[in-house]
């Protein structure tokens, strides 16, 4: 079955929308918000530009309905649905329509987009919607930029009709401006110098910081060349805060100020320490300072000066000033208009060879082809060493490909997708390749998608392909399954081997005991024979304790575990019965036993006198001579605790989290006596997990090795 057939068979979230999905994994970083919706209006998929635009994170989009992500009661919201309930009922695609809303994520801040939508079928069957997004902000502010440039421009000229000689002069400061808009430094140093050189005296142009707490002095003109240099010093000392100095004082209140006429006095108490040395040398006798506005704004001041106390400023020239000061802030505007757009277009065009690069670079084929040939418009290099040649640009996909058209269904899927403007999606798709470019064809595996893309009627006019080499993981997952097969096989293997002997060594060994203890029961039987039949009968015992181990290992693994026969039992007591039994067998070691509580509840008592013995075995055999081994039996609300202590060498800790595991040991230093399989620590957590309980080990150089049982009282 082909890879094709294979994704039709499935439902549509897994077909239909997962290729959708795949397809605009190509455009995640597309400016446009792209999303989907399922027939419950819920956000399938969205991309990066369309969570910016809701303001909120795909996590918040997915699984959501469009009225949980969109302010519910808004007339917007409302209207979005009802658009997109229409392309469901109907199938009819929903172009190019603006809208205003607003985002949950940013209330009240409106939005201008031209939105569009599309069904998204399974066979004739609507499944979703597509929704494409292009933000229109930037735009309507452009727009409205414009109007407002325009609207002042009118203002402009209807004032300058009225005053000749004014509409001469701003004409040609308005010309002057525009000359200089090429940026921000040759706008600003053209106005100081025509404005300084119409009123005859000294301009200074201020600016406000980003940050609205500064004035800084940016330019300034003299009209006197011997006044000029020590002028333009002030721009580099005149930084002050916002309403402090005249310009500060201007910027904050936003009102223009006009004094005819000043004394030195008053000017070195209004004006920054900075001036002060200026002003003293070349006192102003009269001054005027206007805001700089764009869009109502205060973005800076325009001041100017004379030393001639017979030519006083009045309200005239004031009015003429703040026209001036409107034409300078305009062209101050366009300045900075002009500068981001260079930004922005360098922004667009480093995008674009970003793009570009990722694209060359990417570690797959990409191609895009358009028309009813399939003529390839752009392949990157990575699809032109799949095709095995280069020069692909203008050919038709099967000119391209022969070798796939003529050895693989590659091609047909191609002309499948053009036909039906349904997305293909195949995994591990084969096909034949030049993988190794020695002009040898061989097997190989693609990942393959095709995304149709569509014309402005919305008809599919081309494709994309993406296609990823993953020979390599198909064959390592061979190799590794072929492996993990091969392993299964010889793991079971030793499980029945283990269950068949340990079944069938039972008997012979259940002999040997019997009839070792009976020759210990004989009267006046020889010394000799007395120790021979003592060392049968404690391997035997030995045996049996293995036999046994095995025969629960087996049961463990090969059946459903380690079957417990629940009755009335106290833990106390079978820890103490097994205890003696130990210090029997272990006289000259140290035994601590320390108990509390209630320890009665239902439990296989044979069983659990099997966890301690193992417990306290292990804590003998790998703790030092003469150190104490203690252990504890405490009782809880719902558990009882079993703890078994003991001192020297820790395990390590790489063992740590395989110590429960068939034929895992704890030590590697040979302590061990080498009678153990290794089955003793992972039958106690069998039996263990048998009753529901847990069993869990702490091993360190400073406190030793503890075992903790912990087990419900209840079955």
């Amino acid at each position: 079955m082909s890879a094709f057939s294979i994704a039709s068979s499935l439902p549509w979230q897994d077909q239909a929308a997962g290729a959708a999905l795949a397809g605009l994994d190509a455009l995640w970083h597309a400016p446009i918000g792209i999303g989907i919706v399922d027939t419950e209006l819920r956000y399938v998929r969205v991309n990066k530009a369309l969570c910016e635009m809701n303001g909120l994170s795909p996590e918040l989009h997915l699984g959501r309905k469009i009225h949980e992500v969109l302010p519910e009661d808004s007339e917007a919201t409302q209207a979005i649905v009802r658009r997109i309930e229409h392309v469901l009922l109907t199938g009819f695609p929903l172009e190019n329509v603006e809208i205003e809303w607003e985002s949950a994520g940013t209330p009240r801040e409106p939005r201008f987009s031209r939105t569009s939508y599309h069904p998204v079928r399974h066979g004739s069957v609507t499944v979703g919607a597509f929704i494409y997004v292009e933000d229109l902000r930037a735009q309507r502010r452009a727009e409205q930029q414009r109007d407002e440039l325009l609207e002042r421009e009118r203002h402009a000229r209807g004032e300058a009709e009225a005053a000749a000689q004014r509409l001469f002069i701003l004409a040609e400061a308005s010309h002057v401006f525009a000359e200089a808009s090429a940026d921000l430094r040759s706008v600003v140093n053209a106005v100081v110098r025509m404005v300084a050189t119409i009123i005859d005296g000294a301009c200074s142009l201020s600016l406000l910081s980003d940050d609205g707490h500064d004035v800084t002095p940016v330019a300034a003109y003299h009209a006197d060349s011997e006044a000029r240099k020590e002028f333009e010093k002030l721009v580099d000392t005149g930084r002050h805060p916002v309403g402090e100095g005249l310009s500060g004082m201007v910027v904050r209140t936003g009102q223009s100020l006009l004094l005819p006429r000043v004394s030195r006095e008053e000017l070195l108490v209004a004006l920054p320490a900075t001036h002060r040395a200026y002003t003293e040398r070349y006192t102003p006798l009269t001054m005027m300072v206007v805001p700089l506005r764009v869009y109502g704004h205060v973005i800076g001041t325009l001041q100017v000066q004379r030393e001639d106390s017979g030519k006083p400023f009045g309200p005239t020239d004031l009015v003429f000033l703040e026209e001036l000061a409107d034409r300078a802030g305009l062209a101050l505007q366009n300045a900075r208009l002009l500068e981001r757009e260079k930004e922005a277009r360098a922004d667009a065009e480093t995008e674009r060879a970003r793009l570009h690069s990722l694209v060359t670079q990417a570690p797959a084929a990409i191609a895009i082809m358009r028309g009813p040939d399939l003529v390839l418009e752009f392949t990157n290099p990575l699809y032109e060493k799949f095709a095995g040649r280069t020069g692909l640009v203008g050919k038709t996909l099967q000119e391209a490909l022969p070798e796939m058209s003529r050895y693989s269904r590659f091609v047909e899927v191609a002309w499948q997708v053009m036909r039906t403007g349904q997305t293909f999606v195949g995994h591990e798709y084969p096909v034949l390749l030049d993988r190794r470019e020695e002009g040898k064809l061989e097997e190989a595996f693609l990942n393959v998608v095709y995304q149709p893309l569509h014309d402005g009627q919305g008809r599919v006019d081309g494709l994309l392909t993406h296609a990823v080499d993953v020979t390599e993981l198909v064959w390592a997952r061979q190799r590794a399954e072929a492996l993990e097969k091969q392993a299964r096989r010889r793991a079971e293997f030793e499980e029945q081997l283990i269950g068949i002997v340990s079944h069938d060594l039972r008997n012979p060994v259940s002999a040997i005991l019997m009839s070792a203890q009976m020759l210990l029961k004989q009267e006046g039987l020889a010394e000799r024979a007395f120790k021979g039949a003592s060392r049968i009968l404690s391997s035997a015992e030995r045996a049996t304790r293995l036999i046994a181990d095995l025969l629960d290992f087996t049961q463990a693994r090969l059946g459903e575990g380690i079957r417990i026969q629940r009755r009335r039992a106290i833990i106390h007591e079978v820890t103490r019965q097994v205890l003696e039994e130990l210090q029997a067998a272990w006289p000259e070691r140290d035994l601590q036993v320390s108990q509390s509580g209630d320890g009665e509840g239902e439990w296989d008592p044979d069983r659990l006198a099997q966890v301690v013995s193992n417990l306290v075995s292990n804590a003998l055999r790998y703790s030092p001579p003469g150190t104490p081994v203690k252990v504890s039996t405490r009782a809880e609300p719902q558990t009882v605790v079993v703890e078994v202590h003991n001192l020297g060498r820790p395990i390590p800790p790489e063992l740590l989290p395989h110590i429960f595991e068939a034929m895992k040991r704890g030590t590697q230093d040979g302590q061990s006596s080498g009678r153990s399989v290794g089955l003793g620590l992972y039958i106690v957590e069998q039996i263990v997990r048998a009753h529901g309980g847990t069993v869990a080990v702490r091993s360190t150089d400073a406190d030793g090795t503890t075992f903790t049982v912990q087990l419900p009282r209840g079955a």
